[in-house]
Protein backbone atom coordinates (compact mmCIF):
# COMPACT_ATOMS: atom_id res chain seq x y z
CA UNK A 1 0.00 0.00 0.00
CA UNK A 2 2.34 2.64 1.78
CA UNK A 3 6.04 2.26 1.72
CA UNK A 4 6.80 4.59 4.84
CA UNK A 5 10.19 3.26 4.94
CA UNK A 6 10.85 5.04 1.59
CA UNK A 7 9.20 7.92 1.49
CA UNK A 8 11.60 9.13 4.91
CA UNK A 9 14.08 8.28 2.82
CA UNK A 10 13.43 10.52 -0.18
CA UNK A 11 12.64 13.40 2.64
CA UNK A 12 16.32 13.56 3.77
CA UNK A 13 17.97 13.10 0.66
CA UNK A 14 18.54 17.04 -0.28
CA UNK A 15 19.77 17.30 3.05
CA UNK A 16 22.54 14.70 2.84
CA UNK A 17 23.09 15.84 -0.80
CA UNK A 18 24.03 19.50 0.88
CA UNK A 19 26.00 17.91 3.62
CA UNK A 20 28.27 15.81 1.01
CA UNK A 21 28.98 19.13 -0.79
CA UNK A 22 27.12 17.61 -4.13
CA UNK A 23 24.07 20.74 -3.93
CA UNK A 24 24.52 24.10 -2.69
CA UNK A 25 21.52 25.01 -0.36
CA UNK A 26 18.93 27.09 -1.57
CA UNK A 27 18.76 30.79 0.90
CA UNK A 28 16.34 33.16 1.06
CA UNK A 29 18.96 36.05 2.18
CA UNK A 30 16.77 39.35 3.90
CA UNK A 31 19.34 41.38 2.83
CA UNK A 32 18.93 42.48 -1.16
CA UNK A 33 22.20 42.42 -3.99
CA UNK A 34 24.13 44.61 -4.02
CA UNK A 35 23.95 46.79 -7.16
CA UNK A 36 26.85 47.79 -8.78
CA UNK A 37 27.11 51.61 -10.55
CA UNK A 38 28.29 50.75 -14.21
CA UNK A 39 28.27 53.40 -16.77
CA UNK A 40 25.43 52.54 -19.14
CA UNK A 41 23.87 50.75 -16.48
CA UNK A 42 21.24 52.56 -14.67
CA UNK A 43 19.60 51.80 -11.91
CA UNK A 44 15.39 52.20 -12.17
CA UNK A 45 12.92 51.33 -9.81
CA UNK A 46 11.10 52.52 -6.91
CA UNK A 47 12.64 53.37 -3.71
CA UNK A 48 11.97 50.70 -0.67
CA UNK A 49 13.83 52.24 1.86
CA UNK A 50 17.06 53.80 3.02
CA UNK A 51 19.76 51.68 5.13
CA UNK A 52 23.38 52.01 6.27
CA UNK A 53 26.25 49.53 7.20
CA UNK A 54 29.51 49.90 9.03
CA UNK A 55 32.30 48.89 5.93
CA UNK A 56 35.52 47.53 8.09
CA UNK A 57 37.38 50.62 5.89
CA UNK A 58 35.50 53.05 4.69
CA UNK A 59 33.18 53.01 8.13
CA UNK A 60 29.66 54.09 7.79
CA UNK A 61 27.94 53.70 4.14
CA UNK A 62 24.36 54.74 3.34
CA UNK A 63 22.37 52.80 1.00
CA UNK A 64 18.92 52.82 -1.11
CA UNK A 65 17.13 50.04 -1.54
CA UNK A 66 15.42 49.87 -4.27
CA UNK A 67 12.56 47.44 -6.42
CA UNK A 68 13.41 46.92 -10.00
CA UNK A 69 10.90 46.63 -12.54
CA UNK A 70 10.96 42.78 -12.83
CA UNK A 71 10.46 42.95 -8.89
CA UNK A 72 13.91 42.13 -7.60
CA UNK A 73 15.40 44.33 -4.57
CA UNK A 74 19.08 45.78 -4.47
CA UNK A 75 21.00 47.84 -2.51
CA UNK A 76 23.08 50.84 -4.04
CA UNK A 77 25.70 52.40 -1.70
CA UNK A 78 25.24 56.12 -1.94
CA UNK A 79 28.15 58.66 -2.31
CA UNK A 80 27.84 62.21 -1.17
CA UNK A 81 26.85 63.52 -4.07
CA UNK A 82 24.04 60.42 -4.58
CA UNK A 83 23.12 61.08 -0.63
CA UNK A 84 22.64 64.77 -0.59
CA UNK A 85 20.81 64.79 -3.45
CA UNK A 86 18.38 62.23 -2.14
CA UNK A 87 18.05 64.84 0.98
CA UNK A 88 17.64 67.88 -1.53
CA UNK A 89 14.54 65.84 -3.94
CA UNK A 90 13.39 64.86 -0.33
CA UNK A 91 13.68 60.91 -1.78
CA UNK A 92 11.09 58.79 0.04
CA UNK A 93 9.99 55.11 0.10
CA UNK A 94 7.43 55.04 -2.98
CA UNK A 95 9.25 57.38 -5.06
CA UNK A 96 11.14 56.32 -8.64
CA UNK A 97 14.44 56.94 -8.86
CA UNK A 98 17.11 56.95 -11.75
CA UNK A 99 20.60 56.53 -10.72
CA UNK A 100 22.95 56.42 -13.62
CA UNK A 101 26.91 56.43 -13.66
CA UNK A 102 27.82 58.96 -16.37
CA UNK A 103 31.81 58.45 -16.17
CA UNK A 104 34.67 59.34 -14.34
CA UNK A 105 35.47 63.13 -14.33
CA UNK A 106 38.27 65.35 -12.99
CA UNK A 107 37.80 67.88 -10.32
CA UNK A 108 39.38 71.21 -10.38
CA UNK A 109 41.91 70.16 -7.49
CA UNK A 110 42.61 67.44 -9.99
CA UNK A 111 41.23 64.79 -8.19
CA UNK A 112 38.87 62.17 -10.49
CA UNK A 113 36.14 60.94 -9.40
CA UNK A 114 32.50 58.98 -10.48
CA UNK A 115 29.62 61.77 -11.82
CA UNK A 116 26.69 60.27 -11.75
CA UNK A 117 22.92 61.62 -12.53
CA UNK A 118 20.03 61.24 -9.87
CA UNK A 119 16.56 61.69 -10.61
CA UNK A 120 13.83 61.18 -8.43
CA UNK A 121 10.22 61.34 -9.59
CA UNK A 122 7.85 61.94 -6.79
CA UNK A 123 4.88 59.93 -6.42
CA UNK A 124 1.57 61.92 -6.78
Amino acid sequence: MFNNHQSKQDRFAFLKAIASGQSAPVVESSFPEIWKHEVDKPLIGIIIGFSSFEHERFGLQETVIVELENGQHVSAILNNYLSNGMQYQRAEPGDYVLIRLLGKEKGTNGSVYNKFELVVQKVQ
